[in-house]
C-alpha cells in the first residue's frame, strides 16, 4: 500500500509541473506570470524554442506575424520615418521625421535620431530622407538655429550690412558697409546697397544704417568724391573757407602758398622770382586713388596702368608724354604705391603757369578720365573705385638714388642701405617712392676702418631683389619716410 502512494505521489508532481522544464514551442509562451499555459505569440512578439516568453520588437521595428519563431520577422521603420514603440503590431507606428530633420537610414527608433539641418538652412517637408530638403537661407539672410523647419527662422542682415552668400549661419556673415557709406536696407544682399555719402561730405565708421552719419568737410578740406572716409585738405596753392565743399579755391595767377589745409586766401603770396611759380619749370603731381586694386594688379598691368596715367596727366598739362616721368626719372610713366597713391613729375613746363596746371588738374573731368583710363587696362568695375584728392606742388625733378653703406667700429660691425634723397630745395623729401619695376640698381659698398675709407661697386640686376620694396610717406614725408626705412634695416640722408 505504501508503495503505490509514492508512485502515484511521483505521477502527480510531474502532471502539476509539465512545461518548467521544456518551456514552450517556438512562436509560444506564457501570456503572464501567473499562467503557465502557453499561447501564440502575438503580432509584433516572437519566441525561439523552449522560451517561457514571448520577446517584442524592438523600437523602430514592426511586425504583423502571430507565431513568430525569430526577430527576422520585426520589420524596421523605412527611411525618413521612426518609432519608439516595442512591440508594434503594425507599421503605422513609424512616424515621419518632423520638418527641418530627415532620416538617411531605416529603423530609427526616435525624433532626435533624424538628423537636424545644419544652421543656415531649413526644411518645411515631414518624413524627409536627406539632406537635400534642407534649403538654404537666401542671400541676406542667416540663421544659427539647428533643424529649422521654415524660412521663417532666416534672420535678416540688419541696416548698414549686406551678405551675398546663401546658407549663412552666423551674425559675422553680415558684412559691414564700408566707411563712407550707409544702407537702410533690411536683408540686404549685395555691396551695391551700401550708399556713398555725397560729395563734400564724409563719415569714417563701417556699418552705418542711414545718411544722416555723412557730415560736412570742414573748411580748409574738400570732398571731391562720393563715398569718402575722410576730407581732404586743400593741396598747396589753394585754399577754403566754407563747409562741404568739392573743390578748394585756387590762388591767384603769380601767388601760391606751400601750405596743405589752407583756410584763407590770404596765404596766397607772390611767387618770388617767377611769374608762373615754376621756378624749375617742374612740379610733382600726387593723386590719391580710392579702393585701388593694387593687389590683383600683375606687373604687365600695372606698367599700363602706368602708362596710361602718364598719358592722361600729359594731356592735362598739354605737354609730350615724355616729360612725364616717375620717381626714378623713367619717362611715360609714374610711380603707384600699395595704398593706391600716385606720384609723378611734370618737367619742361613752358606754356601754363602753376596756377592754370592746378586748375586743369583739378577738375572732375580729369578725375574722371584718370578712374576710365585705369579700368580699361582692368578691364573690370569697381563699385566705390575713384580719383580723391589731387596736388601739385611747384619742385625741382631730381631722381632717387641708392647707396650701400658698411661701417665697422672696434669690433661691432653694422650694414645699411642708404637712401639718397636729393630735394634741392627745403621742402619736404618726396612723400614715398616705389622700387617696383626698377631692373638694375648701382650701389657702392663703403668699408670704414679706423681712419681708412674704402669705395667698393656693387652691382644688383635682378628684379626680385627690389620687387617688394615699397614705401610711402604721410603728412610729415620726410619724418615717415625715414621710419619706414628704420623699420627695414635702412637708413635716409638728403642730400
Amino acid at each position: 500500500m505504501a508503495r503505490f502512494a509514492s508512485h502515484v505521489a511521483a505521477l502527480c508532481l510531474m502532471v502539476a509541473f509539465p512545461r518548467l522544464q521544456a518551456g514552450c514551442p517556438a512562436g509560444e509562451g506564457y501570456p503572464s506570470a501567473n499562467v503557465s499555459t502557453c499561447v501564440l505569440c502575438g503580432a509584433g512578439t516572437w519566441s525561439g524554442e523552449g522560451s517561457a516568453e514571448c520577446t517584442r520588437c524592438p523600437p523602430g521595428t514592426w511586425s504583423s506575424v502571430t507565431g513568430a519563431v525569430d526577430a527576422g520577422t520585426c520589420v524596421r521603420c523605412p527611411r525618413g520615418t521612426w518609432s519608439s514603440q516595442m512591440g508594434s503590431p503594425t507599421q503605422d507606428s513609424c512616424q515621419g521625421c518632423s520638418p527641418g530633420r530627415w532620416g538617411g537610414a531605416d529603423g530609427l527608433a526616435g525624433d532626435s535620431q533624424c538628423t537636424a539641418c545644419s544652421p543656415g538652412t531649413w526644411a518645411a517637408e515631414h518624413g524627409a530622407t536627406s539632406d537635400e530638403v534642407c534649403t538654404a537661407c537666401a542671400p541676406g539672410k542667416w540663421s544659427s538655429q539647428v533643424g529649422s523647419s521654415s524660412a521663417a527662422h532666416c534672420i535678416d542682415c540688419a541696416p548698414g550690412t549686406w551678405n551675398d552668400e546663401s546658407g549663412a549661419s552666423a551674425l559675422q556673415s553680415c558684412k559691414p558697409c564700408g566707411a563712407g557709406t550707409w544702407s537702410a536696407e533690411w536683408g540686404a544682399s549685395s555691396k551695391s546697397t551700401c550708399t556713398g555719402c555725397e560729395v563734400g561730405t564724409y563719415q569714417p565708421a563701417v556699418g552705418q544704417a542711414n545718411q544722416s552719419v555723412c557730415m560736412r568737410c570742414a573748411p580748409g578740406k574738400y570732398g571731391p568724391m562720393m563715398g569718402a572716409a575722410t576730407c581732404a585738405s586743400c593741396p598747396s596753392g589753394t585754399w577754403n573757407t566754407d563747409f562741404a565743399k568739392t573743390e578748394c579755391t585756387i590762388c591767384p595767377q603769380g601767388r601760391w602758398m606751400h601750405s596743405l589745409g589752407s583756410l584763407r586766401g590770404e596765404g596766397c603770396m607772390p611767387c618770388a622770382g617767377s611769374g608762373d611759380c615754376l621756378p624749375d619749370s617742374s612740379a610733382r603731381i600726387t593723386i590719391e586713388f580710392v579702393n585701388f586694386p593694387y593687389a590683383d594688379v600683375d606687373t604687365v598691368q600695372m606698367e599700363k596702368v602706368q602708362v596710361a596715367l602718364a598719358e592722361e596727366i600729359a594731356s592735362a598739362c598739354s605737354i609730350d608724354n615724355q616729360s612725364v616721368v616717375d620717381l626714378q626719372g623713367k619717362s611715360s610713366s609714374v610711380s603707384v604705391s600699395t595704398d593706391g597713391t600716385v606720384s609723378a613729375f611734370v618737367t619742361e613746363v613752358k606754356k601754363f603757369t602753376a596756377n592754370e596746371l592746378a586748375a586743369r588738374l583739378h577738375t572732375r573731368a580729369f578725375r574722371g578720365k584718370l578712374v576710365n583710363s585705369t579700368l580699361a587696362v582692368l578691364g573690370t568695375v569697381k563699385r566705390h573705385f575713384g580719383a580723391g584728392a589731387i596736388s601739385l606742388r611747384p619742385e625741382e625733378f631730381l631722381p632717387v638714388t641708392l647707396t650701400s653703406t658698411t661701417t665697422s667700429v672696434v669690433s661691432s660691425t653694422s650694414s645699411s642701405i642708404t637712401a639718397f634723397l636729393s630735394t634741392g630745395s627745403s621742402s619736404p623729401s618726396p612723400s614715398g617712392f616705389s622700387l617696383l619695376g626698377m631692373s638694375s640698381v648701382s650701389l657702392s659698398r663703403n668699408e670704414t676702418g679706423g681712419s681708412q675709407h674704402h669705395d667698393e661697386p656693387l652691382q644688383a640686376t635682378d628684379r626680385k631683389d627690389f620687387e617688394f620694396v615699397e614705401l610711402s610717406g604721410t603728412a610729415t614725408p620726410a619724418a615717415s619716410l625715414a621710419a619706414l626705412l628704420v623699420c627695414s634695416g635702412l637708413v635716409m640722408h638728403r642730400i
